[in-house]
């Protein structure tokens, strides 16, 4: 409670980032674990389906799966009936949808972590001109009398990095998992692709 009071509005304020950050972390971690990505017995399925005609076979499979990979495919097999280009372009924009879903929140911390260390210093600039102000209008003074203003300084300066680094690490975890599944995705979009190009060239189904 006595550093709360030390590190004066600017802490408090930082305590709030704080808290908010590390929901969005947790929130996202969570939703991102529960993603489904790594399909290779449903695009099994889905090759076996399409090479035979029977796209609602896949659709259904697509759906049973469900995930990011589910929905991305469901995207895709949706326009089959009207050629590959269609069914490209379909992907691409799914692609897109997924990504923003993905990288919902991640803003925050990037944000968190980039303004907490400017708060911090905001904090240390405040403290130091309330330590200066106390010798500008007591003139000989005490430490205690400076202990206000400096411990501001202080406090608010480390406040300010001890949000900021494990905000800039958490992001970065984010960001690279959601790279993960966006690569996965556009790997399993040539995959289809290349099925469909197949079976369009009439090549021996399966």
């Amino acid at each position: 409670m006595l550093q709360i009071q030390q590190g004066g509005w600017i802490l408090v304020f930082l305590l709030l980032l704080t808290l908010y950050a590390a929901y969005v972390f947790f929130e996202r971690f969570l939703a991102l674990r529960r993603e489904k990505v790594g399909g290779e017995r449903l695009m099994r399925e889905v090759d076996a389906a399409v090479r035979r005609g029977q796209t609602e076979v896949a659709l259904e499979a697509a759906r049973a799966h469900g995930g990011t990979l589910g929905r991305f495919l469901l995207a895709g097999l949706a326009r089959v009936p009207f050629g590959v280009a269609a069914v490209d372009a379909s992907l691409k924009a799914a692609l897109l949808e997924e990504e923003a879903r993905l990288s919902r929140g991640l803003g925050v911390l990037s944000v968190t972590a980039q303004v907490a260390p400017l708060l911090g210093l905001l904090g240390t600039v405040s403290g130091m001109i309330r330590a200066f102000n106390v010798l500008a209008t007591q003139g000989q003074t005490t430490a205690k009398l400076l202990a206000g203003g400096i411990g501001e300084a202080l406090f608010t300066t480390a406040a300010g990095l001890i949000v900021a680094i494990p905000a800039l690490i958490a992001y970065h975890y984010l960001a690279g998992r959601v790279d993960d599944i966006l690569s996965e995705l556009e790997q399993r979009r040539e995959e289809f692709l290349g099925i469909l190009a197949e079976v369009h060239h009439g090549e021996p189904q399966a």
